[in-house]
């Protein structure tokens, strides 16, 4: 008898672990803003995400990513461009890739000169490093 209370005693102390969720990936990041001059009059601040998205290729869907900048102008009386250039590698499977995200700022009444913009790369599975010009030396880091 001493022996089955054992065994259900180490049976009830290891269930909770039975039902534990695996491990989390990450399926967004962000990289907080920073100081940006557009043009010699255009500066501002620009922040960056990206997450995890399906993307659409011919009759199929894969795996992809979205990555947006978020422009504020500041205080500017029109509109400013800013274009910063998203890499993107795939550390499982060594694909790569970039593309130009340009956001134009127009007037918000509330918030000022903002602008926003986004591009979607098809990167396939596994985990992905994004990186942005306009954030020299950072990363983002998300798993497809």
């Amino acid at each position: 008898m001493t022996l089955f209370r054992g065994a259900a005693l180490a049976l009830a102390l290891m269930a909770p672990w039975g039902w534990a969720p695996a491990a989390h990936a990450e399926s967004a990041a962000q990289l907080e803003p920073v100081a940006v001059q557009a043009s010699p009059t255009c500066g501002g601040s620009v922040s960056a995400e990206a997450q995890v998205t399906p993307v659409q290729v011919d009759d199929r869907v894969e795996d992809g990513v979205r990555v947006a900048i978020h422009y504020d102008a500041g205080i500017y009386d029109g509109s400013c461009t800013l274009t910063v250039t998203a890499n993107w590698t795939n550390l499982d499977t060594g694909g790569s890739g970039s593309g130009d995200i340009t956001a134009v700022s127009t007037i918000d009444g509330h918030y000022g000169f903002i602008g926003y913009a986004n591009a979607t790369f098809e990167t396939g599975e596994g985990t992905i490093v994004i990186t942005v010009s306009s954030h020299p030396g950072a990363e983002m880091r998300i798993t497809t």
